[in-house]
């Protein structure tokens, strides 16, 4: 068999030929999706620190009083903004934005068990979807919400107090 130009060409030289070409293809397709990921995460793309939340479940399992955007002062320090928004046991329920001066932490967590009637809810443990410095941010513990008569959100084992500032959806900042 003649190969191109002129020259001989043995059967395993095609073959090994096109074994680099098949190489070169992939590893330019890995490039180019790192590549990608890489200018999105650089430019603030990727994970959301917004708050933004998936669509509610239909007919899901948190009670209507808890759904929305909360709100908590941290003495000097900063916020807690938390979204609670509809959903089912095992599905993503919450996400938390702590701000501080030095620091900027996002938290996703799930429902635990399917509460009864009007609560309170219990939570998974939190884990961390970004942060700024992302070292300063630490997955947390299981937690449990509940409502106080006057309309505010108490989270056992701190002593924030949030209150409703507003509807679910994203925070406009």
């Amino acid at each position: 068999m003649v190969g191109a130009y002129g020259h001989p060409e043995v059967e395993g030289d095609a073959r090994d030929r096109r074994s680099t070409w098949l190489l070169v293809a992939v590893a330019l397709i890995v490039v180019l999706g790192a590549g990608g990921t890489l200018f999105t995460l650089l430019r603030g793309g990727g994970v959301s620190d917004t708050a933004t939340v998936a669509p509610a479940s239909a007919g899901g399992d948190v009670p209507e009083g808890y759904l929305g955007r909360w709100e908590a002062r941290v003495d000097g320090a900063g916020t807690h903004r938390l979204t609670l928004t509809q959903g089912r046991v095992g599905e993503r329920v919450l996400t938390l934005v702590a701000d501080r001066a030095d620091q900027h932490c996002v938290y996703a967590a799930s429902l635990a068990r399917k509460p009864d009637g009007e609560g309170p809810l219990r939570l998974t443990a939190t884990t961390v979807t970004s942060g700024a410095p992302l070292s300063s941010c630490a997955p947390g513990t299981p937690t449990t919400l509940t409502l106080s008569p006057d309309g505010h959100l108490k989270r056992a084992g701190s002593a924030l107090t949030y209150s409703r500032v507003g509807p679910v959806g994203s925070w406009t900042e």
